[in-house]
């Protein structure tokens, strides 16, 4: 952990950084679309969905092929911010099950460079990636649980509270008569979904009838993500 009063302090009057709770967990809400666990030194991403344009490239779709390198350099930035002892990738880190062998030896040196800062790296299994390769180091595994709180996927039936990723949600907001829409973090009581991190990522607005099932208004918070600040739902 390298963050200290001050840089909290000065990232919430910013706007940038906002604390919410989950059961017993303590969780800041980061701007940049990550989460962090003060009680347990850990940040979270959800859904980086690594060479995802090169997996469209191979279907002819002339999109450029930089995010793999967008989107960990990002991830850099965090892990140099909170030096946390353990980092979990909450699903869908890698597109496809061929990704990883689609990654340049140079992407590849970035995101060994990165692990080696992290004493626990922890992959979580997605839809799209239900098999990390061994060869990308940290451990997998279906889900973790830290204080009764369970990190998934995809929501798990029968999970009293849980983090989850998968939905990629999106809502709009007004502020100060201007329009705004991008990710969010949205949260229930009992259930909290996170935001997709990657740089080539769609979303799912929160009044999909799929959100409106798991997160209905009258439970929900939305935290609207934009030009690095975080505006919560009223």
């Amino acid at each position: 952990m390298a963050i200290t009063t001050d840089w909290l302090n000065t990232q919430h009057s910013r706007g940038q950084l906002l604390p919410a709770k989950l059961a017993a967990l303590t969780i800041l809400l980061d701007a940049r679309g990550s989460a962090y666990l003060p009680g347990h030194d850990t940040l979270v991403v959800s859904d980086l969905h690594l060479e995802k344009a090169s997996f469209l490239h191979s279907f002819g779709n002339p999109l450029p092929q930089l995010d793999t390198l967008a989107t960990l350099d990002r991830l850099q930035k965090l892990v140099a911010d909170y030096q946390p002892a353990r980092l979990i990738c909450l699903g869908d880190s890698f597109h496809d099950k061929h990704s990883f062998a689609r990654m340049t030896e140079a992407t590849r040196d970035t995101l060994a460079s990165m692990q080696k800062k992290v004493a626990d790296w922890v992959w979580v299994q997605g839809n799209h990636d239900p098999v990390i390769p061994a060869a990308l180091g940290g451990r997998s595994c279906p889900t973790l649980t830290i204080e009764e709180v369970l990190f998934a996927h995809e929501p798990v039936a029968g999970a009293p509270h849980q983090v989850i990723g998968h939905f990629h949600p999106k809502c709009k907001r007004t502020v100060q008569r201007h329009r705004y829409r991008g990710p969010c973090f949205l949260a229930t009581p009992t259930l909290f979904i996170m935001p997709a991190f990657g740089q080539y990522t769609g979303g799912l607005d929160i009044d999909h009838e799929v959100l409106l099932a798991l997160a209905p208004p009258a439970r929900r918070r939305a935290f609207l993500l934009y030009d690095q600040r975080i505006f919560p739902s009223k």
